[in-house]
């Protein structure tokens, strides 16, 4: 857009010094008419522009998705209305992409006319590369002037936030998970599950609830709906745990070992809900995460927007991390760990929780796999060496580069 700004300056400068060249060889009357002529162009031009940008009255609305997941394209709309009393001509209108740094990516679009009381709907769509926080906006508006030769800038300040997801790869096969003794309160399953409910009391009854779960003697005696309120007394409780260390954190961009621990997180949390397994999340990411056990997709929203956000700023070992989860961790459940080999000699500790009953699943990103030049296969068998002489627990491997989906098969 600039470039061809400077060019009509360029043209306009050379057509001023031909003229100049013709009327030294002529006449001086030939360069003072064309000179004027120029000139009057040229002023009538910006006047028209100031006339413009005074009298512009512009609304913009953007309407897009809240979320998306990483390496997706997030499609935004935008609605341009003219609620002036005079028509705008030769805008140039700029949105704004930031993620995590004070550079910020824009999209350009040309309105050549926008008349009175008129709108325009321009469609484009931005690349989220990475998993985070992305802010949208400002709107910047360049009024330039029918010789394109001045502009103007305005600014609109219009902002939309999104949360872009960290990927999810498919799991065919998980681990077997232990079936955990715990109370849930506030969820009712029919006997004919086979789920182990009971009754536990009853409460005031919340709008949108089953007219099923309505205890109608305590309602008639209170003159209120009232509910009952079960307990599920055995179900599938997973755990996930798992510290995001600065100091261990190999590899760069989205090919460092925080984020595969992030993927890898993020899609057995997904896997787990599509199973309807109640699920804990435990993690340390320069602060503790504590998510208590819970189901479905609201809860799996709630996981994965803090592992979009988390990133590789704990400045704990994994060890330490472990030490302060686990009282959190219920019998008889099971125990997802998802961690860096270099944190492999805290399996032994993990281990200790087998006398409540818990069942560990370890899933461990090889991190010498993300340095330059490594022999991927040779370093992952040495580290199944190291883990499997150590203890004697099945745990998963997972390189760079790799398909992360072929280590559930």
């Amino acid at each position: 857009m600039f470039k061809s700004f400077r060019l009509k300056w360029l043209i306009l400068f050379f057509f001023f010094v031909s003229s100049l060249l013709i009327g030294l060889k002529t006449t001086r009357e030939f360069f003072f008419f064309f000179a004027y002529f120029l000139f009057s162009v040229t002023l009538i031009s910006l006047a028209w522009l100031v006339f413009t940008y005074l009298t512009a009255r512009l609304q913009f609305s953007r309407e897009m998705i809240s979320r998306v997941t990483e390496g997706e394209r997030l499609e935004v709309a935008l609605t341009v209305r003219n609620t002036g009393i005079f028509p705008a001509f030769n805008l140039v209108i700029e949105d704004y992409f930031s993620f995590k740094r004070p550079e910020r990516e824009r999209k350009s679009f040309f309105l050549d006319f926008l008349g009175i009381k008129g709108s325009a709907k321009i469609e484009y769509d931005y690349l989220c590369s990475r998993r985070g926080e992305y802010k949208v906006g400002p709107f910047a508006v360049y009024f330039f002037d029918p010789l394109n030769l001045f502009f103007f800038k305005r600014t609109y300040n219009i902002y939309s936030e999104v949360i872009v997801y960290p990927q999810i790869f498919r799991i065919d096969k998980f681990p077997p998970l232990t079936r955990s003794i715990l109370p849930w309160f506030g969820i009712e399953t029919a006997r004919s599950s086979g789920d182990d409910d009971e009754f536990y009391g009853v409460r005031e009854y919340k709008e949108g609830e089953s007219v099923k779960k309505i205890h109608w003697i305590s309602s008639a005696r209170k003159n209120k709906l009232i509910v009952k309120q079960f307990q599920l007394q055995s179900f599938f409780g997973t755990t996930i745990i798992f510290n995001l260390e600065k100091a261990r954190n190999i590899g760069q961009g989205k090919e460092a070992v925080a984020e595969y621990i992030i993927k890898i997180a993020a899609s057995v949390a997904k896997y787990l809900t599509d199973r309807g397994v109640s699920i804990e999340l435990l993690a340390h990411i320069g602060e503790i995460v504590h998510l208590p056990f819970n189901k479905g997709q609201d809860h799996l929203e709630s996981i994965l927007r803090i592992l979009a956000v988390a990133q590789a700023e704990s400045r704990v070992s994994f060890r330490e991390a472990f030490e302060e989860f686990a009282r959190y961790i219920p019998n008889d459940s099971s125990l997802v760990a998802v961690m860096s080999d270099q944190d492999y000699t805290d399996i032994t500790h993990m281990v200790s929780l087998y006398s409540r009953g818990v069942s560990l699943i370890p899933l461990i990103v090889v991190s010498d796999t993300f340095l330059t030049g490594s022999d991927k296969k040779k370093v992952t068998r040495q580290t199944k060496l190291k883990v499997s002489s150590l203890v004697n627990v099945h745990a998963k491997f997972f390189s760079q580069g790799e398909n992360l989906s072929e280590s559930f098969i």
